[in-house]
Order: C-alpha cells, then sequence, then structure tokens
C-alpha cells in the first residue's frame, strides 16, 4: 500500500481516480492547486505525488522540480501534453513516469507499485543509517562513502539530530546557527541547504537525509547515528 497525493484541478478525475486506488488498497487525498497542495505537504508525508501539469495559476513542471530538489516523494505526471518535448521535460524536471490522459485507473495503480518497488530496492531489509561524527565534522553514508562538513553544516545537522522525529522550524534552525530573522539570513539558509544536499549527492550518490516541510521548516527523513571518539580511537552511539 502506498500514501499517495493527486493534484489535479479536475474534480471529477480526481475523485474517481482516487476512489479507485482507494479500492485496490492504496491511502489517497485529492487536491485542485498547488496552494492546497503545499498546504497539505506541511502537515503529511506522502510515497508518490500524481500531478497534473496544466494546474490554474500554477505550472505543474515548478511543482515537480521543486519536490525533485527537496523530497523523496515519487513523482507521476499525469497530462493531456502528450508532445515529444512535453514529455523530456518533465522527466528533466524530476518525474519518475510521465502518462498521458486518458489514464487508466490499473495502469496508474500498476506504476505505483513499481515506484513503491524501487523504493524498498533502495532500503533493503533495514532502514538508511547515516553516522555524523561532530568532532570530525564527517558524515559516512549508508552505501560507506564519507564527506567532510562545514563548521556551519554540521552545526546544522547536529541541531537537527538533537530534535529527531519532529519537525524544526527554520527560525529554530536560524537560531541555533546564531542568526538574526532577517530576510538575508533565510536566504543564506536555502542557499547551505542547497548546497549541502548537492555535495552529498555529488560524493555518495544518495539524497540528503533531510526533508524539507513546506512552510515549516526541516525534519530528518533517516536514521543518523551520533558518534563520537571512544578512549581508545574508537568510536560510541
Amino acid at each position: 500500500m502506498a500514501k499517495v497525493v493527486i493534484v489535479e484541478d479536475d474534480d471529477s478525475l480526481r475523485g474517481s481516480l482516487g476512489d479507485c486506488l482507494n479500492m485496490m488498497g492504496h491511502e489517497v487525498e485529492g487536491v485542485g492547486s498547488a496552494v492546497e497542495f503545499y498546504q497539505l505537504l506541511a502537515n503529511q508525508r506522502f510515497d508518490v505525488a500524481v500531478i497534473d501539469i496544466n494546474l490554474p495559476y500554477h505550472d505543474g513542471f515548478s511543482i515537480v522540480s521543486h519536490l525533485s530538489d527537496h523530497s523523496e516523494l515519487k513523482i507521476i505526471i499525469a497530462s493531456v501534453r502528450d508532445t515529444l518535448p512535453d514529455r523530456v521535460k518533465g522527466y528533466q524536471s524530476g518525474a519518475d513516469i510521465y502518462m498521458t490522459k486518458p489514464i487508466d485507473p490499473e495502469e496508474l495503480a500498476a506504476a505505483i507499485q513499481s515506484l513503491m518497488g524501487k523504493r524498498r530496492d533502495q532500503a533493503p531489509g533495514s532502514e538508511k543509517t547515516w553516522i555524523f561524527r561532530p568532532r570530525t565534522m564527517d558524515v559516512v553514508a549508508p552505501n560507506g562513502s564519507s564527506f567532510n562538513l562545514t563548521r556551519r553544516e554540521a552545526r546544522f545537522l547536529g541541531f537537527l539530530l538533537s530534535h529527531t522525529a519532529q519537525v524544526v522550524t527554520r527560525d529554530e534552525v536560524l537560531r541555533a546557527l546564531g542568526d538574526d530573522d532577517e530576510e538575508k539570513t533565510r536566504r543564506n539558509l536555502d542557499t547551505l541547504v542547497s548546497r549541502l544536499r548537492a555535495k552529498v549527492k555529488a560524493r555518495t550518490g544518495l539524497a540528503l537525509p533531510v526533508d524539507t516541510v513546506q512552510g515549516s521548516g526541516f525534519s530528518m527523513r533517516d536514521k543518523v547515528e551520533l558518534q563520537e571518539p571512544g578512549p581508545g580511537g574508537g568510536s560510541t552511539t
């Protein structure tokens, strides 16, 4: 079973797809606009997002791009736009699957099941565990690769680790970093997180284990162990 959000402005289509997926065992929420979607995402987590491109007052491609950069959601584009340039743009924006309307609910369910299978393959048997060593300011990824942190990046991860299993607000992070709540420092925080994501992806091939909760702040996604050198040069958790 997957937790699915459908972003579709056609009420009838959104309702019928949602009803069919619910009957197939999935848990489905539906919204009709980008604003509603971001509001929902601030309070709930989903496995898969099914996104229409032609949304009112918003470009669906930008939603896909944002999700690709800031979350681990699997993304299915559902659109009447079936040209090659549209499909290419969809995949370049970060979509996992591009489907053209009309969409058969069984095919959509099969696509969701395929994406959930890939997610399980990425973490076989157990949750992904990262190791954060604040004294040496480095991180070891689940695949064994490692990378060094700047002092500011280490403070950011350390603060999130002290609030495991909860969302920390941007203001709380800024205070922990010793910043004022000016707009400039907020932009600096966005830059910090963006660069850290890029560093982790480049050095490990994996995504930073931090979720951006739209409109709220940040939360840890995967298990991260805090590790310090032990008396004999080893480490403790």
